[in-house]
């Protein structure tokens, strides 16, 4: 059984229409709604970062990984290494000014040699192996880039905004990436490591 999570409504409906047969759930990763041990392999592709406690968000994929089995991690890389950062930045400006009080701790630099490992051993992962590698995003239209935008949980910005403050960011931020024939490619370096889940407490 494929199961999965993901905190945005947006792209679980998208994975739903996919993968109907999958189990797919509405959550945060810090609280994976699954049993220990219940997954023989576990996997994250441009999700930890996101977490509020990346270390948390880890330790419960080794916590719903059999022991012994492989969590592979893939996160963006460097900012300077993503041209889809181009969008994210205009994104951002549109969010909601931030509450009051102290500022929430700067989010680990994933992208950095040496960071996702040593977060992962905090959380009882052992690594194995880590690298990054090249991988774009593309959309094939204008619409499809938009709505792949709306889906990936921009509803802050929205709220706060308006979807048509949005969606016309998006548009501008990405017309240097469009390409003649009206798709778009955005070079992005992602970097990833596969660790082997262990029982018992995080390191």
């Amino acid at each position: 059984m494929v199961s999965g999570i993901d905190a945005a409504e947006g792209m679980v409906a998208v994975a739903r229409r996919l993968v109907p047969d999958a189990d797919l759930r509405v959550g945060a990763m810090e609280r994976l709604p699954w049993g220990s041990g219940a997954f023989d392999v576990v996997t994250g592709f441009n999700a930890f970062q996101f977490a509020a406690d990346m270390v948390t968000a880890l330790a419960e994929a080794r916590r719903v990984a059999r022991p012994g089995v492989q969590v592979a991690i893939c996160n963006s890389s460097r900012p300077r290494d993503s041209e889809l950062y181009a969008v994210f930045d205009a994104l951002r400006a549109l969010r909601p000014p931030p509450a009051p009080g102290p500022p929430p701790p700067d989010q680990p630099a994933t992208g950095e040699p040496g960071v996702l490992e040593e977060l992962a051993r905090k959380a009882g992962l052992a690594p194995v192996s880590a690298a990054e590698v090249d991988l774009p995003f593309t959309a094939p239209d204008q619409a499809t880039l938009v709505r792949g935008r709306i889906a990936a949980g921009v509803l802050p910005a929205i709220e706060h905004s308006g979807e048509a403050a949005v969606r016309k960011a998006i548009i501008q931020a990405a017309a240097p990436f469009r390409r003649p024939d009206g798709s778009y490619r955005f070079e992005n370096r992602f970097r990833y490591l596969v660790a082997e889940a262990h029982a018992g407490r995080p390191y």
